[in-house]
């Protein structure tokens, strides 16, 4: 097997810190767009029931992704799903040809929201919703690690979400001074730490202010150092097409993006007040 090697850190963006909600955005980035079929990660911590969704808004041309590490939110949208997710549960949203939904916060909350670009021939598929509990996502303990394997595979084991595209999302906790090799087949890959700071081979470390890619290779070697440390994998195979961000909708073309806003402002994407 061959073992990946960091190739690049990306310096993530601050994009919020008013003392209630802290914000980092780690995709898209100037310097870099996706992460196979990522194309927005998000990570978000607040200390009261303000969310960043908390109000109506539409999503298209996308998947929508969320891993809750502390608290729990309510959902709803304009398809009627209704669902409340909370500590250790991942949520799916297929936007596809347009959704609104809103995302109210039950306690202080931390997590993840991440994005998926849907392949052009998917761009408009019908909405589709699911909830993941945490005894139903797949799990791996090796050397001390505990992995939570929520989509791919890793390590030959699968996990339960099945995106549109290859994709890999699994969450990971290392106590201090441990270390894991984990197989992981896929074509790009990186890293987001959301807990702690994991140290580089050029003795830096790495926190939640950057976001790591490895290059080729069919495995990885990560170890915590005086810390515990926890990430985020994220890979998969390459988004198809251009990417074209407009607000909440990434589509392939200008055209596709104006048709989103037409369906959004024309009701076509169902209402929610």
């Amino acid at each position: 097997m061959t073992t990946r090697q960091f190739t690049t850190i990306y310096t993530a963006h601050k994009h919020i810190d008013d003392g209630d909600i802290l914000l980092w955005r780690a995709l898209p980035l100037q310097a870099r767009s996706s992460l196979g079929p990522f194309v927005f990660i998000d990570h978000y911590s607040h200390k009261g029931l303000r969310g960043i969704g908390d109000r109506p808004h539409p999503h298209a041309g996308i998947e929508v992704i969320s891993y809750i590490l502390e608290g729990g939110v309510e959902h709803r949208d304009s398809f009627g799903f209704r669902d409340t997710i909370n500590a250790g549960d991942s949520q799916y949203i297929r936007a596809g040809r347009g959704i609104i939904h809103a995302e109210q916060p039950t306690s202080p909350r931390h997590g993840l929201q991440l994005w998926t670009s849907l392949p052009p021939d998917q761009k408009f598929a019908e909405p589709t919703y699911q909830s993941i509990r945490a005894d139903k996502i797949a799990t791996l303990d090796k050397n001390g690690a505990d992995i939570r394997i929520i989509a791919g595979t890793v390590d030959g084991i699968a996990g339960p979400l099945k995106p549109v595209s290859d994709t890999v999302f699994a969450y990971v906790k290392l106590p201090t001074g441990t270390s894991v090799d984990l197989a992981i087949d896929a074509e790009e890959l990186g890293l987001y730490v959301t807990k702690g700071r994991l140290p580089l081979p050029n003795g830096d470390t790495l926190g939640s202010e950057g976001l790591a890619i490895f290059g080729a290779g069919d495995q990885i070697s990560v170890s915590a150092g005086d810390d515990a440390v926890e990430f985020a994998l994220l890979g998969g195979e390459r988004a198809e097409g251009p990417i074209l961000f407009d607000g909440p909708f990434v589509m392939d073309t200008p055209e596709r993006l104006q048709q989103a806003y037409d369906d959004y402002h024309s009701g076509k994407m169902g209402k929610l007040v």
